[in-house]
């Protein structure tokens, strides 16, 4: 319910502007024709805002009175898009991301396209696209979105349907695509998901193409050179070879580190991970503290678990992704910190409920431990599935 408030906020706020701009753009309608809705997106898609973009329906772009589309017949839906775009010859199959969200502003629904910011830019089409079945007012065949044309937004204008961007538009949009727009570590995070663009060679990893970033995997170990035991997490107690063994990954770029963060090797070292980020959820209602264990999506941890499971799995084959699912199934995946932080507050104001999912959780079997570890690694492994159980309540309450 927060995230609803906030964004309808935010379409609140782009309306009292008064105005539209590189990464907005009022409809009082939807499109009669498929092209121009097509155009739009696109355009859209390729901003130079470098941001996500919103196509919004229902407000009228001159005067931003607020119509609504609760009565337009021409009216999309999430499934309806994405069948859309699915549908078009976009080069490279790569297509712009769309989210459809509904808000309710002045007792009238608005629509709002969220097209997601993508360093696959620019989209482009490699067939012409016409919609057949709109007919202009004298009959004739409606507008066409040309191949190979590259289309963008520039302040508050698209790019003519019958013309191509100006080519220093362009040329940003392919930079963007390359990562030369971005700081090292941003280009990192891009390439880390082109996982076979990188070469191992003795235990470090580098890019084929962009060789100066490397990627180092450092071990714990003794005097004699021997991978020290670590303080097993209840995850650790989820794999076949319980035992926990710690290092640092690095990234270099010219020799230079730009990040660093603590290893864990997971079922004797078929699978190699970045450890999770923690959180701890104070119950104060049940005197408890729930333990929360977390990857964000977009963050140099979770690219390197893909990464890692990738490489890793290349070698120990089916054992490494078994390795990385089940350290999975406990530790929860959020698209951004402030996510953690909005289902931090679900689960405290829903307390009752989520003891009662835990309740219903398998006793796990834990050995070589103490009673009392034994006893405190079982709750937080029946915790842990249990506060993915509630994630997923907890998106379709926010989505």
């Amino acid at each position: 319910m927060k995230y609803d408030e906030i964004f309808t906020e935010t379409i609140e706020t782009l309306i009292q502007t008064g105005r539209e701009d590189d990464w907005w753009d009022f409809k009082e309608c939807y499109h009669e024709d498929k092209a121009s809705l097509l155009h739009d997106i696109i355009c859209l898609a390729n901003n130079r805002a470098n941001k996500d973009a919103y196509l919004i329906f229902g407000v009228q772009d001159k005067t931003f009175n607020i119509m609504g589309v609760e009565n337009d017949t021409n009216r999309k839906n999430q499934q309806n898009i994405v069948d859309f775009l699915s549908s078009k010859s976009f080069a490279g199959q790569l297509r712009p991301r769309v989210e459809v969200r509904t808000v309710k502003i002045s007792g009238h629904e608005i629509d709002v396209f969220i097209i997601k910011n993508s360093s696959d830019v620019p989209y482009y089409l490699l067939e012409n696209y016409t919609d057949k079945k709109h007919k202009t007012v004298t009959g004739e065949k409606g507008k066409t979105v040309f191949a190979f044309h590259i289309y963008t937004r520039v302040m508050d204008n698209n790019t003519p349907i019958d013309k191509s961007a100006d080519i220093h538009d362009v040329e940003y949009l392919w930079k963007k695509r390359f990562g030369l727009l971005q700081t090292p570590l941003e280009q990192v995070k891009i390439l880390l998901t082109k996982f076979d663009e990188w070469i191992e060679e003795e235990g470090k990893y580098y890019h084929s193409i962009f060789p100066q970033y490397t990627i180092v995997l450092e071990d714990e170990q003794d005097d004699e050179g021997i991978c020290c035991e670590g303080n097993k997490m209840f995850y650790h107690h989820l794999q076949t070879d319980t035992r926990a063994y710690y290092g640092t990954i690095k990234i270099f770029c010219y020799g230079t580190q730009l990040f660093s963060c603590q290893l864990t090797h997971l079922d004797g070292h078929r699978m190699t991970a970045p450890c999770p980020q923690s959180k701890f959820i104070s119950s104060f209602k049940f005197d408890e503290t729930i333990f929360l264990k977390y990857y964000i999506i977009d963050s140099l941890e979770y690219l390197l678990l893909r990464f890692l499971e990738h490489h890793i799995g290349n070698a120990n084959g089916q054992e490494a992704q078994i390795a990385t699912r089940k350290l999975l199934e406990v530790v929860l995946l959020f698209d951004k910190n402030n996510d953690v932080e909005d289902f931090s507050e679900y689960v405290n104001y829903n307390l009752k409920n989520f003891y009662e999912i835990v309740s219903k959780q398998n006793e796990p079997y834990i050995f070589d431990e103490t009673e009392f570890a034994k006893k405190v690694i079982k709750k937080e492994i029946r915790e842990s599935y249990a506060l993915k159980e509630f994630q997923n309540e907890w998106k379709q309450i926010r989505f």
